[in-house]
This record gives C-alpha cells, sequence and structure tokens, in this order.
C-alpha cells in the first residue's frame, strides 16, 4: 500500500497542476483568439429558446432581421450609433470607417458591425456606405448635437442603454464602440473569454479584474447575452429613478460592485495600453488597438484631433518594419483635447 501511494501520489500532483493550468488557459482567452473569434460561449439560460424563435420570425422585426444578418457564428455583433450630426459628409461616420479601412486586418470586422440611428438622414447616410444599418425610433428629435450632460444627452445615453438590454434579450453578445472610437487592430483580443462585461477605462490601475478602483467607459463595452447580464441592465436603469441628473456611465460606476457581485458577473478593465483614448494615451502604438476621443468635449474637437491621431497611424504603418523596431514612434499630443474637463 506505502509503495501504492509513493508511486502514484506524484502523478496526483501532476495531473493537479495541469489542470490548473487549464483552468487559467481558459480564464485568459480571448475572444478574438482567431479559432475563438467566430466560436464563442452560446448563451444559456431559459430565455434561449424563446430567443430562438424570435430570431426565426425575424421578417416581422427589423432588429433581429439585421442583428441575425450582421452576427458571427457565435452570436456576436458590433455596435455603433450616430445621428445627423455625427453622420454628416466628413464626420465621425467617415473617420470611425476610415480607421477598419487602415487599420491591421480588421476590415472584415465591417461584416459583423451594424449601426444604429436615431434619426432618418443618419440612416440614410449609413445606407449609402454601409450593409447593416437600423433605424431606431425615438420620441424626441435627435439629429443635432447634444452637449455633454445636457437633458438631451442623457435621455439619449438612457435610450441607448434600454437597447442594449434588448440586443441581449435576443440573444446576442455585442461589442458596443462610440462613434468617435478609431480602431486599428482588433480588441477582441484582449477580451477574456470568461468576461461577462469588459469595458475601456478613461484611466488604468494595473488590474484588469479590479473593479473597485476602475471607471468603466460605456462608449467602450463588450457584453455577453445570459440571464444575469440582462437582469444587471434591468437593475442598471431602474437606478436612473435615484440618480436623475447622471447618465448610465456614472451610474453603472456607482453600482458596478453590489451588482456585479449580487449578480457573479465577471467585469473586465482593458488595460490602456490596448484600448487607448485621450485621456490615458497608449505608450506603445505597437500594440494599441483603439483610440477614443474621451475627455474631450464637442464634436469639431474631436474630429480635429482624431484626424491627427489618423495621420499619425498612417505614417507609423508606412515606416519599413526594421525601421519601427529601432525608433520609438507615438502618436503627438491632442492639441484642443489634451483634458479639456480637467481630468
Amino acid at each position: 500500500m506505502t509503495n501504492y501511494f509513493q508511486v502514484q501520489l506524484p502523478w496526483f500532483c501532476i495531473g493537479g497542476f495541469v489542470g490548473a493550468l487549464l483552468v487559467l488557459s481558459v480564464h485568459y482567452t480571448k475572444l478574438g483568439d482567431d479559432r475563438l473569434l467566430e466560436m464563442q460561449p452560446q448563451n444559456c439560460g431559459s430565455h434561449t429558446l424563446a430567443v430562438e424563435n424570435d430570431i426565426q420570425k425575424s421578417d416581422q422585426d427589423p432588429l433581429a432581421e439585421v442583428l441575425k444578418s450582421a452576427a458571427t457564428d457565435g452570436n456576436m455583433v458590433i455596435l455603433t450609433q450616430g445621428n445627423e450630426a455625427w453622420m454628416a459628409p466628413n464626420s465621425l461616420f467617415d473617420l470611425f470607417l476610415e480607421g477598419f479601412h487602415v487599420g491591421e486586418e480588421i476590415e472584415h470586422l465591417l461584416n459583423h458591425l451594424v449601426v444604429v440611428t436615431v434619426d432618418q438622414k443618419g440612416f440614410d447616410k449609413c445606407k449609402t456606405v454601409h450593409k447593416y444599418c437600423y433605424l431606431m425610433e425615438t420620441e424626441e428629435n435627435f439629429s443635432d448635437e447634444k452637449f455633454f450632460m445636457s437633458k438631451g444627452y442623457l435621455d439619449l445615453m438612457w435610450i441607448r442603454n434600454k437597447f442594449q438590454r434588448r440586443i441581449l434579450e435576443l440573444g446576442y453578445n455585442f461589442l458596443f464602440t462610440d462613434m468617435d472610437v478609431l480602431w486599428f487592430r482588433n480588441p477582441l483580443r484582449h477580451i477574456a473569454i470568461t468576461s461577462d462585461f469588459a469595458f475601456a477605462s478613461d484611466f488604468f490601475f494595473g488590474d484588469e479584474d479590479s473593479i473597485e478602483p476602475s471607471a468603466p467607459n460605456g462608449g467602450f463595452m463588450y457584453v455577453k447575452s445570459s440571464n444575469k447580464t440582462i437582469e444587471f441592465f434591468k437593475n442598471w436603469q431602474e437606478q436612473r429613478v435615484n440618480y436623475p441628473d447622471q447618465h448610465d456611465q456614472d451610474v453603472l460606476n456607482k453600482v458596478k460592485v453590489e451588482f456585479s457581485k449580487r449578480l457573479q458577473v465577471r467585469m473586465q478593465f482593458v488595460n490602456t495600453l490596448y484600448t487607448s483614448g485621450f485621456c490615458q494615451m497608449s505608450k506603445d502604438i505597437s500594440k494599441v488597438c483603439t483610440v477614443h476621443a474621451n475627455c474631450c468635449a464637442g464634436l469639431q474637437a474631436k474630429l480635429l484631433d482624431l484626424r491627427s491621431i489618423l495621420e499619425d497611424w498612417k505614417t507609423y504603418k508606412s515606416i519599413p518594419p526594421w525601421a519601427k523596431d529601432k525608433e520609438s514612434f507615438r502618436f503627438r499630443d491632442h492639441g484642443v483635447c489634451i483634458h479639456p474637463m480637467g481630468k
């Protein structure tokens, strides 16, 4: 008996070590890995069968139809939202699309992008340049620019939040990106497959799993469809009554710890090395995936500095590979968007 345990115990320890490595590898596997981009986790829970039946009747629901057409095999879509002001000629929408065309191997992601518009003119512009467009009916007029924290801005943010919940209820995972985000590489490669939520942050504090100090930015947010994330959104929206003068992002920051614990959802805060922004620019252009015009108020200011960032990216791409290794190329200063809100 003693000899048996002496022989078996080392193998038992090795097996446990290998098992632990497998768990860690799943935890840190990213959605954008080549084998996983089209193989994301299938939804589970009591709502799944009903969702499938709804999708089969998509001819009765224009949203379900466009989602079905744009989704990956793993039921994921990329979403952005715009209006007439942001989608006018030479405005943010044109810059947004150009990023996909000049980025590194991300042009195919446009096949999974759904552009949600809040007015007819925005929808008409979308249809001239993109396959998947959806006109979201609203009672208010959101055609013009809505200034930060104005009533129209707050209403639009909460309408967007409710719409995102509907995407989850239809059974789709989504990555929502503001239109003032330039994409240069695939950010899905930095989102763990085990994350229920993944956010970009204005500032990164060194730990992607640390909820307490991290401030989620709703302008770049991945959510996995499940009963618990749908319930999270319902609880989140109900909090607007308690915080009537705040937008959804600030409210989320107040309730994220309580709700994530109660509903057992995993939140990830992606390093700003990869999901960068004007608040905290990535120091390594060889790794940056997205650049967000955050900490920046006003459409014209965003346009000016995002154009500069795009020009810097094109210059970087024109440099021979051997020179990139020897030179430390960085984005220029942001100009008018250097912490204009005092952040």
